[in-house]
């Protein structure tokens, strides 16, 4: 949550991103432990987990070549975006089994979450590989999202377009920016329609299934 609504709102420097890679190792680390089977540790997870959070320090907090170029960027981007799909699975697969309860439901937003920072660093690479994918409409029709602002920008870019709301104050322009931008709307619509539901429906049944069968034996008395 810090990650997504607070990160966004102050000015990005050198400083700023250090203070990113560290929430960003913490909550890393907090969900490897999080997703732990049988008291043990997923070690997977725990390397993905510092590898994220170690080559976003060296990508996006220092000025040393060649972490600070465009190609270990992305690398790093991708890293990340592997450990967040693999945690989302993890987390689908529990919630998927098992009785329904309110904590199932709250880790299916969780993962709504997720999908939204998943799509954001997809974002983000596109951004680097074209720095012209994007266009921030709020400076001029032409201007493209500069460096310092990418991550606040296309996390925020990320959401809306993830829960359809568009403001059109960021526009995708590239192809590959449209298609991720397209296949996010999708799949944020279908998630909630689809998965979201279920849970609420399911959790709705289990909480009504005692009060159905006492009225059911009430009825045989009487």
């Amino acid at each position: 949550m810090v990650l997504a609504f607070v990160a966004p709102l102050v000015d990005h420097n050198i400083f700023s991103h250090i203070i990113i890679a560290l929430l960003l190792l913490t909550s890393l680390l907090i969900a490897t432990l999080s997703v732990r089977l049988e008291e043990q540790l997923d070690w997977k997870s725990i390397i993905l987990a510092l590898l994220s959070g170690a080559s976003w320090g060296l990508a996006f907090c220092t000025n040393i070549q060649p972490f600070n170029s465009p190609s270990f960027q992305l690398f790093s981007l991708a890293v990340i975006l592997m450990f967040f799909l693999y945690i989302a699975r993890i987390m689908v697969l529990d919630i998927l089994t098992g009785e329904v309860n309110s904590n199932r439901i709250c880790g299916g937003a969780c993962v709504y979450i997720l999908i939204g920072f998943c799509f954001a660093l997809i974002h983000m690479m596109i951004a680097i590989d074209n720095p012209y994918a994007y266009r921030d409409n709020i400076k001029s029709d032409d201007a493209s999202i500069e460096h310092n602002e990418r991550y606040p920008m296309l996390i925020y870019f990320s959401f809306c377009t993830l829960s359809t709301v568009g403001y059109g104050d960021v526009v995708p322009i590239s192809r590959p920016a449209r298609a991720s931008s397209c296949l996010e709307a999708l799949c944020g619509q279908l998630y909630l329609a689809i998965l979201v539901a279920r849970l609420v429906g399911m959790h709705t049944a289990v909480k009504a299934e005692p009060r159905r069968l006492e009225a059911e034996r009430q009825l045989e008395q009487a």
